[in-house]
């Protein structure tokens, strides 16, 4: 089964080429105040990988949820909606975005019960 993500936003890239395959993307959100019923608007920022370092500033994008890529990244460039051509006339929005590189976890070495258990199952 394929993995579904629970946290899908749609926001602006606020900053990017500071850090190396890293941009940060401010996502706004609007809702209604249940008391004073009056509209709020809130807005985060995201560290976002982006493998391919495509991503430019001002850029509507969505963000994916994921693995975890560093101690302050768990989302990814998922695609780029919508570019400022008057900022970048020559370049074209990429259609295809690489997934990101995720190393192999170390295997974890096993205490001596825990050898000792395996070896009495290997041995019946």
């Amino acid at each position: 089964m394929p993995y579904q993500p629970n946290h899908m936003f749609k926001g602006v890239v606020t900053k990017a080429g500071v850090m190396r395959k890293t941009v940060t993307v401010t996502v706004e959100r609007i809702f209604e105040h249940p008391k004073i019923l009056k509209e709020i608007k809130r807005h985060k920022k995201y560290l976002v990988h982006d493998e391919g370092e495509v991503a430019k500033l001002d850029d509507k994008v969505t963000i994916i949820h994921g693995l975890r890529t560093s101690k302050t990244k768990s989302f990814r460039l998922q695609s780029i909606d919508a570019r400022d051509t008057r900022k970048y006339p020559d370049e074209p929005i990429p259609q295809i975005l690489s997934e990101p590189q995720i190393k192999a976890r170390k295997q974890k070495k096993l205490g001596v019960l825990e050898a000792l258990n395996q070896q009495k199952v290997a041995s019946l």
